[in-house]
């Protein structure tokens, strides 16, 4: 098949064009590089640097495409709650340029990146994907909207539709500037030798997922119809002061932690149930965290830069 990945000079979608390119797939990335890194994209992969919004380029990019995989936009909880306006522009009216130049292409099958922030606080835990949306930050509204679009175009259109909401992925290639991540903040902390940033004196419960798992979600999805949504995690909660300890462990050396207090656009706990993804497809996550942390780690090592 040929797939065109947005967003595919990013973290996730780095590790999503290897799996498809190892599979045998013809991979397009459109990226506009604001946020990606051109030396992550796959060299077996056509590359195209430009914005969704712009029409001409999405409908060449668009030629011969079986599935779009919709990765690009901004992701920055924080900077979401100062600044909401770029994340409708961004999220919410590029998705609908990228689906109207669908439209226009005839390419009707779309797997988009969405995320547990479209949950908000959650009433009761595991998170499953009929639980109600109400989310606590513009990001996660920005997610919101795209879905409910999508769900429309669907209807309207008879688009095939997969939604994908990720939980809390870490892993190589993580690059986001700025990074507002645990992990990877975390990691590049313990190796400069500084205090470990945490917020909420590390009490927080996320569900951390290896990258590598997470993309493979995204290849085991490929043969659906109709309207899909499915929670993307691990399905247990972890605290990120465990993840501190379970560092110190990787790192075998003792660390500080600096606690920076409350953050807002926060909730305190959320982790997966992707039982449904898992009948559905067969897919499980396989990596357990102390070994996710050593592979992000030993890539950290060998790439951060000073």
């Amino acid at each position: 098949m040929k797939i065109l990945v947005t967003g595919g000079a990013g973290f996730i979608g780095s590790h999503i064009n290897k799996l498809l390119l190892d599979a045998g797939h013809q991979v397009v990335v459109v990226d506009n590089l604001s946020k990606g890194y051109q030396e992550l994209v796959d060299t077996r992969a056509e590359f195209i640097n430009s914005d969704i919004s712009d029409e001409e380029a999405m409908l060449h990019a668009l030629i011969g495409v079986d599935w779009v995989i919709h990765m690009a936009g901004l992701i920055e909880i924080p900077l979401s709650v100062k600044d909401p306006i770029s994340f409708a522009q961004n999220n919410v009216m590029g998705s609908i340029s990228l689906l109207e130049a669908m439209v226009k292409a005839g390419v009707k099958k779309i797997v988009f990146s969405s995320t547990a922030a479209v949950y908000g606080i959650p009433e009761s835990l595991p998170l499953k994907e009929d639980d109600k949306l109400s989310a606590t930050n513009p990001y996660g509204a920005s997610k919101i909207a795209v879905e409910q679009f999508l769900s429309s175009y669907h209807a309207l259109h008879g688009f095939d539709v997969v939604i994908l909401r990720y939980f809390n992925p870490y892993g190589p290639n993580e690059m986001h500037q700025p990074e507002t991540h645990a992990i990877p903040n975390l990691i590049k902390a313990a190796l400069s030798g500084e205090e470990l940033p945490v917020y909420w004196k590390g009490e927080q419960v996320r569900d951390f997922i290896y990258v590598e798992d997470l993309a493979k979600a995204h290849t085991e999805v490929l043969n659906l119809s109709g309207f899909n949504v499915f929670n993307v995690g691990t399905g247990t909660g972890v605290k990120v002061k465990d993840v501190v300890e379970t560092l110190k462990k990787v790192l075998g050396k003792d660390l500080k932690v600096k606690d920076f207090g409350e953050r807002e656009g926060d909730v305190n706990e959320n982790y997966a149930s992707s039982e449904t993804l898992e009948k559905t497809t067969g897919w499980s996550a396989k990596v357990g965290l102390e070994e996710g942390l050593k592979k992000t780690v030993e890539w950290f090592e060998n790439n951060q830069k000073n």
